[in-house]
């Protein structure tokens, strides 16, 4: 079977049955400009690269090298820090960089180590936009060979503006290719609306059909217009009723598509596709701008009008007063910054403002980074999903925690509550003799269940409670003062019920969930806000008296649930959120000790091991592995007998 269809098609049965897909809330439209929580901590940029030529896309091919497309029509290599002095590729002599126009970006075949293909997207000498199928040589990884060149598309550009400039693979292996307008302003002519032009629009279009024949792409069987009477739009269209989307990108973990369309002159925005959507969007331009109304001049009689249910609204946007253009950048996946998972991260061309935006519910937190990009004009990401920003003037930054390095979190450790003195005991290493923190927080004896999570994202485990009898969950972003900084209220499913965190949608924040043990479901929630919960999921049934625990058992920066069967030490683990049996199963401690289940990453690989507390002997045994064996780690902490409960978390 082709590769590249088998791919599509685990792609498309993925994104059907994901539990992770259809448990996340899709952002609702924005209400207007976004208000900036702040400045996000944690993050600084590391400059990798200077001096280059107007940079303008940052991508890889699968591999450790990073691409850099220049705008004069050249794209080079950044391997082991250095840029090479010879061009992957050199078509300085098809380019013109005239108004908006140049060499955009590059977009590497999903089987590139196979077949060796990237396409590129360009502006001619007629100021035309050039779809172009390279192939890298035989002779050498380092430079494409330019006797390989296929032209796609050529199409038409009626002003030097607006030319969008993308293309991107999606997760379902279709080229996608972001269309400006057409430029001049004010879309005068309509073509975003249109449907005799492949302007305004995204496009989608199967680079594995007529391979060795022109037009040398096919049309995927899935796209929304293809075929006679399907509107007479063009079938490589997609979406359309976009003014001009420079730069968009797919989160890797979801398939979500996420698109900053450059604004006219009130609203800059970012449309957000949900991986599950059938194609078809209409993003408004131009009788809106962002979520203001504009003119339907020039335009079919059969658009929509303002704000009609057929347009879908951005998701962010921003006022002139902050910014003049927008680049559409990333979420972030990599493991440098481990609590920034999930958070999408865009900018401004004119003054150089990052911004990070965090799901909260069916909206975001947006802060600030401290530092700005002079004439930031895109964003790309590594292998790794590290993310990158580059300025027109010349400059690549990589983005890093505070300090200038790139450390990963250090390693769980483990603590114990003390419910006679409502104290927290924190070891700040895993051993006897590490030394310890104590925070008092709470009411001696009060019945709460401890917990621990970093419910701000800001890579710091903090500590909080479960009151039972209110069902409100008291939380704290500090490990000082005897307040609490969150307060949220959720209706138990009953009476009897154990509280558990975690981050359950890959955000970098942690929230809360609880297990009910009349029916041994967990009721998960992804933000701390609102009302009920957003998942529910159960394991088993399985006999026995269980005990919850959460954690991330794959490294894929999503926590999943378990849970713990004391009588006979064994621990049964889930990866997803669909009911049905656990996909890990082992023994590991003593049984029926009255062990108490704890879990951590102990030695810092990104993905959590775990333990067992004893009580009766105050003794933690860790391990890493999440299968039977010995410990990795066991020493005394506590009392004996004493009562208290153990949980874990990077202090």
């Amino acid at each position: 079977m082709n590769p590249t269809r088998l791919l599509r098609s685990l792609a498309a049965i993925l994104l059907l049955v994901s539990p992770l897909a259809a448990a996340a809330q899709e952002p609702a439209p924005a209400r207007g400009p976004f208000t900036v929580s702040g400045t996000l901590q944690g993050v600084s940029l590391q400059e990798v690269a200077s001096g280059l030529d107007a940079p303008v896309a940052i991508t890889h091919a699968g591999d450790d090298r990073l691409f850099l497309t220049l705008r004069d029509g050249r794209i080079v290599i950044l391997s082991n820090g250095a840029v090479q002095a010879q061009p992957f590729l050199d078509i300085r002599n098809r380019v013109s960089t005239a108004g908006e126009g140049g060499l955009l970006s590059v977009a590497f075949h999903p089987l590139y180590a196979t077949n060796g293909f990237f396409f590129v997207n360009y502006t001619n000498t007629a100021g035309d936009t050039v779809i172009e199928r390279f192939r890298v040589s035989a002779n050498d990884p380092d430079r494409a060979d330019l006797n390989s060149r296929r032209t796609l598309l050529t199409i038409v550009q009626p002003f030097s503006n607006h030319n969008g400039g993308q293309v991107q693979f999606g997760p379902d292996g279709y080229l996608y290719i972001g269309m400006g307008d057409g430029g001049a302003a004010n879309d005068p002519a309509c073509r975003a609306q249109r449907n005799d032009t492949l302007l305004g629009k995204m496009l989608r279009i199967d680079v594995d059909q007529n391979v060795e024949t022109a037009p040398f792409y096919g049309i995927p069987f899935d796209n929304p217009f293809r075929g006679v009477g399907a509107n007479d739009m063009p079938d490589e269209v997609w979406a359309f009723g976009l003014r001009n989307p420079w730069r968009f990108s797919f989160d890797r973990q979801t398939g979500d598509l996420w698109i900053g369309d450059v604004g006219q002159g009130q609203r800059e925005e970012i449309d957000f596709q949900p991986a599950a959507s059938r194609g078809g969007e209409n993003y408004g331009w131009k009788m809106m701008e962002g979520t203001t109304c504009q003119s339907a001049s020039a335009c079919p009689a059969t658009v929509p009008p303002c704000n009609a249910a057929a347009l879908t609204l951005p998701v962010l946007e921003y006022d002139h007063g902050t910014g003049c253009s927008v680049n559409g950048g990333s979420v972030y996946r990599g493991t440098a910054l481990p609590q920034l998972r999930g958070t999408y991260f865009f900018g401004d061309l004119c003054t150089g403002q990052i911004w990070a935006a965090a799901r909260q519910g069916d909206g975001f937190q947006v802060r600030r980074l401290a530092m700005t990009v002079p004439n930031l004009v895109t964003f790309g990401e590594d292998r790794q999903g590290e993310l990158y920003a580059a300025s027109i003037a010349g400059r690549l930054f990589r983005f890093v925690g505070e300090g200038g390095g790139n450390p990963p979190p250090g390693p769980d450790k483990v603590g114990l509550y003390d419910p006679s003195r409502s104290r927290f005991h924190l070891k700040r290493v895993n051993s006897r003799r590490g030394a310890t923190q104590t925070v008092n927080f709470g009411r001696r004896n009060s019945g709460w269940m401890p917990l621990a999570g970093d419910w701000d994202g800001d890579g710091t485990t903090t500590i909080g409670f479960y009151d039972p009898d209110a069902s409100l969950f008291r939380l704290k972003n500090a490990l000082r003062g005897r307040t609490s900084d969150v307060l949220l209220r959720v209706d138990a499913p009953s009476g009897d019920v154990v509280a558990l965190a975690g981050d359950w949608d890959g955000d970098g924040d942690d929230t809360v969930g609880l297990y009910d043990r009349t029916t041994g479901r967990f009721h998960l929630k992804n933000s701390l806000t609102g009302e009920g919960f957003d998942v529910v999921v159960e394991i088993g049934p399985l006999p026995g008296d269980l005990l919850p625990l959460a954690g991330d058992w794959d490294g894929d920066g999503l926590d999943t649930v378990g849970l713990y069967d004391p009588a006979r030490s064994i621990f049964h683990l889930e990866n997803g959120r669909e009911d049905g049996e656990p996909d890990l199963e082992f023994q590991f401690g003593r049984p029926r000790v009255g062990s108490l289940p704890v879990a951590g990453d102990w030695d810092g690989d990104g993905r959590d091991g775990i333990g067992v507390y004893e009580p009766r002997t105050a003794t933690f045994r860790l391990r890493n592995a999440l299968n039977a064996g010995p410990a990795d780690a066991a020493f005394l902490f506590g009392p004996r007998r004493g009562g208290w409960l153990p949980l874990a978390g990077n202090w």
